[in-house]
């Protein structure tokens, strides 16, 4: 079993961020090389060394964006402290949103004392999703690692944004906090079935048997997400299931939802590990027939 000590805090990225003065034209994208550097000559130096770019996603296609726009992710020149390098920490990350070359970053420096674990160590996911079927409602995707504890936790931070057509803006939809990496937390946006768009989080209980809470965010007319479902998990720690934990709840979680009854056909993991077989129930959750651990938990 994995450990349940979790790192206290952590700065999620971004809040909000709305750009107005709308343009009526489609926009062509800047050039790269431009918009790096723009968000280059923004960004704090350390001893004489810039920031390194170290993903850029243009959004002013996929968006269909009336002005130019791109997602960078920038990575501070200053080093961590000694002892969370030894974890296998990096420098802090600074994401920005850059609109006809004008940045606007969550800063990897933050302020005067500001703890290293208050500050995105990591990025663990900038990408385009589709919240309707056929690739369309995108929204912008974002999911941030803390530094790592002595111990190898790190929390995962979660948001959505959506293009503001009217404001030709990107504002937030959903954010949300994950207790860590050691704890088999995860929040995982739904790219296809009848739950497309919905966003599952789990993260484990506090007390034995230890199990998992299970919540489910859906967009509503405003486009903010909010929860549509919370109940304690079928499948726990040490059970043997190979299966991450969405996937080994997915048939209860739909069930819940009235997207799925005993009986049906089983909903097929987007990530199924290698080796898994025909999938089967067992006591309520879903498995791999021919596939087993012996005591890891479920990631």
């Amino acid at each position: 079993m994995h450990s349940k000590t979790a790192i206290g805090c952590f700065a999620l990225l971004v809040t909000g961020l709305v750009f107005p003065n709308p343009v009526a034209a489609a926009a062509t994208p800047s050039p790269r090389t431009a918009v790096e550097r723009a968000v280059i000559d923004v960004l704090p130096t350390w001893h004489g060394q810039k920031a390194k770019v170290i993903d850029y996603l243009d959004l002013t296609r996929p968006f269909t964006t009336a002005s130019p726009w791109a997602l960078v992710v920038a990575q501070d020149a200053r080093p961590p402290p000694a002892d969370l390098a030894m974890v296998g920490n990096a420098s802090p990350i600074a994401v920005c949103f850059v609109k006809a070359l004008i940045s606007s970053c969550a800063e990897a420096r933050g302020h005067a004392g500001h703890d290293w674990f208050d500050m995105a160590n990591g990025l663990d996911a900038a990408a385009v999703v589709f919240a309707g079927p056929g690739q369309t409602r995108p929204l912008l995707m974002l999911q941030t690692l803390s530094a790592h504890g002595m111990n190898g936790n790190a929390s995962i931070g979660t948001k959505l944004f959506e293009y503001d057509r009217k404001t030709d803006g990107f504002r937030q939809v959903f954010v949300n906090l994950n207790g860590g990496t050691n704890n088999n937390a995860a929040t995982r946006f739904v790219e296809r079935g009848p739950l497309q768009g919905d966003v599952v989080v789990d993260y484990p209980t506090d007390d034995a048997r230890y199990a998992y809470w299970i919540e489910v965010y859906a967009s509503g007319k405003s486009g903010q997400y909010a929860r549509i479902l919370r109940y304690r998990s079928i499948t726990h720690y040490g059970d043997g299931n190979p299966l991450a934990v969405a996937d080994s709840e997915m048939p209860e979680i739909m069930k819940r939802l009235g997207f799925w009854r005993p009986g049906d056909a089983l909903p097929v993991p987007p990530h199924a590990p290698k080796g898994c077989g025909p999938f089967v129930m067992r006591h309520g959750e879903e498995w791999c027939k021919t596939l087993r651990i012996a005591s890891t938990p479920q990631q």
